[in-house]
């Protein structure tokens, strides 16, 4: 059987178990007395050590096998675990990723040195592989059933025979090993075995191939204990293409409905009717399909703050909560670069030495929490510290000596709210940094998470108290490619305003206007809120529209509103954001752009811009 097919699975699953690798040894380096994370450990190498040797990678499955001999001898309580140990085993994981990746690859490397070092630590002791000889014995059968959940089915029941094969002269394999690579192949076969091994030492051995749910010694076909679901897996990019077809299909769903409508035949708005219906189904299943846990995101941070807190010479407690929230795969994707610089920034500048945090009253080990929650049709992603916060005047002043402040800036610290503050520190190459390390320094942390973010349509927002800690608060939507807006018409333009970012809608009154330090605004329920005139915004200059009364949209981006003129709403519509290039000199309140259902482009509004 040719294995190769598996190689993505593989490394899939692969990648799986290292990321478990790195969790469960933050455990055992916070507990080193625990047992369950060395039994984690040791079941996670000795699957990829399987998966590995059946895959042929040799050089994957002979690193693994050294890490699997040192787990055992910590496993059976042989050797204690000391921080040499820990650091051993992360490079010993880190190493067996890039093994496993360049394997994946179809270059299978060795790691000599590493491996010599596991050696060395598990004092020259080595598993020995269980081998049972056969012997002339009446041959019995034996059922195998595989886990639901199991991967690389294929390559699994494979790899059972193949173990199976250690023990005796294996015959009658049914189905045939040529079908176990076949799309309808369920993880249930049987085979004859002959060997003189018991019963319980064959399960043991067959067992070691990973993610066999039951053996049996008897006739008949195999049964599952569990229900079986019928999964798949499938390319992004195929995910990807689907998306985009049913983007087309609700651009012309949308101009059908026009069309319909306005014919006046009765059975061409019922088919229009029930055509949307089915778009609208369709479109909110293939967006399900592609939604995935932040947990996929949030679980490479726990050991990066190790690592972190490690050549900082600080002591950081990292938490997280909320990973069960989804987001759009392809909006999880990039949101991991700017999480990153937050983080990194948060352990570097935020979380004081243990010295300074015990000087000023603090317990000694910092606290960053990375956390998510949704907020309506959007997901926010919160970084917490503990630390020492951001000191205004010393950013204020930093400014001015470079000449970055705004003229509008004030004169102290003291009067830097956190919007001006955000704007200062999102500057390029803006960084309060003494000097440059390995962390940061230069000054492209906050300013390329904020570039990320709002190529996403999100926002970025801060909040921080001297001497208590930071937060730093990305909003994203939850999926980029179709969302609902409301469509408003403005200095004879049409343009869409995602309805994620519309609290309400109310009418501009000429009898509700105030000034809050020189800007004018708009009372609604006894709240001040700064008006933007999007007539005058997009078109400076022009004649300010003399109707009392116009629609205005009160945008809200977490605590922040903004009241915007227009001067008509057409309704609302699903638009499909279409891949956006600005052109030099394009105002930053246009967030991407648009066609409508009468096949007219339109830009999007930035909701955050506009704040």
């Amino acid at each position: 059987m040719d294995v190769s097919k598996y190689a993505a699975l593989f490394l899939d699953e692969s990648r799986q178990h290292l990321s478990g690798c790195n969790q469960l040894l933050l455990e055992w380096e916070r507990e080193p007395t625990a047992s369950e994370p060395v039994g984690g450990l040791f079941r996670s190498i000795h699957t990829i050590k399987g998966m590995a040797a059946t895959m042929g990678y040799a050089g994957v499955a002979q690193l693994a096998h050294r890490m699997e001999n040192l787990l055992d001898l910590f496993r059976q309580g042989k050797l204690p675990a000391g921080s040499g140990t820990f650091q051993l085993l992360f490079r010993a994981v880190d190493a067996l990723g890039r093994a496993v990746e360049d394997a994946a690859g179809g270059k299978d490397t060795s790691a000599q040195e590493l491996e010599a070092e596991l050696d060395a630590a598990a004092g020259g002791e080595t598993t020995p592989a269980v081998v049972l000889a056969a012997t002339p014995s009446g041959a019995r059968p034996v059922r195998v059933v595989l886990r639901t959940d199991a991967v690389m089915r294929g390559a699994r029941a494979t790899l059972v025979v193949r173990r199976a094969e250690a023990l005796g002269r294996v015959t009658a394999v049914r189905p045939p090993l040529a079908h176990f690579d076949r799309d309808d192949f369920d993880g249930r076969f049987s085979f004859r075995l002959l060997s003189r091994a018991t019963d319980a030492e064959i399960s043991a051995v067959l067992r070691t191939a990973g993610y066999v749910d039951q053996i049996r010694f008897d006739e008949g076909p195999a049964e599952a204990g569990v229900v079986r679901g019928r999964q798949i897996r499938m390319d992004l990019r195929r995910l990807d293409a689907l998306m985009k077809q049913v983007g087309e299909l609700v651009v012309a769903k949308n101009r059908l409905s026009i069309f319909a409508s306005g014919s006046g035949d009765e059975s061409l708005v019922e088919l229009g009717d029930r055509i949307s219906k089915l778009v609208s189904g369709m479109q909110a299943e293939v967006i399900a399909a592609r939604m995935t846990p932040v947990g996929e995101v949030f679980e490479r941070f726990p050991r990066l703050v190790r690592d972190l807190a490690r050549d900082l010479g600080k002591r950081i407690r990292f938490e997280m909560e909320g990973e069960e929230i989804e987001l759009d795969r392809s909006i999880l994707d990039e949101v991991g670069d700017p999480l990153l610089h937050l983080i990194r920034n948060a352990a570097d500048h935020g979380i004081e030495p243990p010295e300074l945090r015990v000087a000023a009253g603090k317990p000694p080990e910092g606290r960053i929490l990375l956390s998510a929650s949704r907020e309506r049709n959007s997901v926010a992603l919160r970084i917490t510290d503990d630390g020492r916060g951001v000191d205004r005047a010393v950013i204020l002043a930093k400014a001015r000596s470079e000449g970055v402040a705004e003229a509008s800036a004030p004169t102290d610290g003291g009067g830097l709210t956190d919007d001006l503050l955000l704007r200062l520190l999102v500057r390029p190459g803006f960084s309060t940094a003494q000097t440059v390390s390995g962390v940061s320094g230069r000054g492209v942390g906050v300013d390329v998470a904020m570039t990320r973010v709002r190529a996403l349509g999100g926002t970025l927002e801060v909040k921080t108290d001297v001497g208590r800690g930071t937060t730093f608060v990305i909003r994203v939507p939850l999926t980029l490619a179709i969302v609902r807006a409301l469509l408003a018409d403005a200095a004879g333009e049409r343009y869409a305003v995602p309805l994620a970012y519309v609290a309400e809608t109310v009418e501009f009154d000429a009898r509700s206007v105030t000034a809050v330090r020189n800007r004018e605004a708009l009372v609604v329920r006894d709240r001040v809120i700064p008006t933007v005139h999007l007539s005058e915004l997009v078109r400076p200059g022009a004649t300010r529209s003399a109707l009392p009364r116009r629609p205005t949209l009160i945008l809200e981006v977490g605590e922040r509103r903004t009241a915007l003129v227009v001067d008509r709403l057409l309704g609302q519509q699903d638009i499909v954001v279409e891949p956006f290039e600005a052109p030099r000199g394009m105002p930053p309140f246009v967030g991407g752009a648009t066609i409508l259902a009468d096949g007219a482009p339109a830009l999007i509004l930035d909701a955050a811009a506009l704040l």
